[in-house]
């Protein structure tokens, strides 16, 4: 059973509390695993605000009983996070927990040390905040999520449900992320590098998106696209499409394609039986080789292991 614990103090954001509440529901009904979800405070009724307030189901002091923490963002993201708080986190982290914040949360992993050297995101308006108070921390201002290992921060607002639908893609598989991105309604997946937002407009009368983008790819990847192909899409030159497509993802074209490829590799390998290289044409990888380099680079196992690791769990 996976053990999630919310950290909970004053001021800290229900939105982001009932984000992740709602990730780790209980769908066993639907055949996922049952998670446990713990309402960490370090008093037994907090108030998030003057009209809510919220019960803790455990003390802070049993942090090192997780598998996984959130850590929600900040009402007041400016004031100085509190230092019971702090020190759980720091507490969790050196246990061996897998810690991830939500939207300004990211304040208080950078208060317990867990940021230094590492590259982390938070909302986009806070952004230059984190990396003034906390320099050693290397701030990606556009991202949606990012982290390595077992230390992830997320940005603001839905950004936070991206980062944990990635968390359980990694942990229960992309089946699992499927539905549980199915009964809220949401993307099943954006990557990280996707931008918080897009600060250029698009000439013209249409307005392309990602998501328009990347269904036409998904339902075609086995094509050899290039970028003048992706652009076409879009009704762009190449040359706008680069621009735009910089501004609105925060990465390549191509990175981007490789993504979705990795993402679609890894649902075959954990729904189906295909071998490796059927896997790697079915996605449109010229050659087995590539899809090993783009998923363990990605993923950090090869297909082979992940593969091995899903089909045990199957009936």
């Amino acid at each position: 059973m996976t053990i999630v614990g919310i950290l909970v103090g004053p001021g800290r954001r229900a939105f982001d509390i009932e984000v992740a509440r709602e990730v780790y529901d209980d769908r066993t009904d639907r055949g996922l695993p049952r998670p446990a979800v713990r309402i960490l405070a370090a008093t037994t009724v907090t108030a998030l605000d003057p009209v809510r307030s919220i019960r803790r189901t455990h003390p802070l002091a049993s942090v090192e009983e997780l598998d996984m923490m959130v850590v929600p963002g900040s009402e007041n993201p400016l004031a100085e996070p509190h230092p019971q708080e702090v020190a759980a986190v720091a507490r969790a982290a050196s246990s061996g927990v897998l810690v991830a914040s939500l939207c300004t949360g990211a304040f208080t992993l950078a208060a317990a040390g867990l940021l230094d050297g590492r590259s982390a995101t938070t909302h986009w308006r806070f952004a230059n905040e984190l990396a003034r108070r906390y320099p050693e921390v290397n701030v990606k201002s556009r991202d949606l999520y990012c982290g390595e290992d077992k230390v992830w921060t997320s940005a603001g607002v839905t950004a936070g449900v991206d980062l944990l639908l990635y968390l359980v893609r990694l942990d229960w598989g992309t089946s699992a992320a499927e539905t549980i991105a199915k009964a809220m309604v949401t993307p099943v997946f954006r990557p990280g590098t996707q931008a918080q937002y897009a600060d250029t407009s698009i000439p013209g009368n249409s307005s392309p998106s990602v998501e328009q983008l990347h269904l036409a790819v998904s339902q075609d990847l086995q094509r050899h696209w290039n970028v003048q192909e992706l652009a076409a899409v879009c009704a762009m030159s190449p040359r706008t499409f680069h621009r735009w497509f910089s501004d609105a993802v925060g990465t390549t074209p191509i990175a981007w394609l490789n993504d979705l490829r990795v993402s679609e590799a890894q649902r075959l390998l954990e729904q189906s039986d295909l071998s490796v290289g059927a896997v790697a044409r079915q996605v449109g990888f010229a050659s087995d080789d590539l899809l090993r380099k783009h998923f363990s680079s990605r993923l950090g196992i090869t297909p082979t292991g992940h593969a091995a690791a899903f089909r045990r769990q199957r009936p």
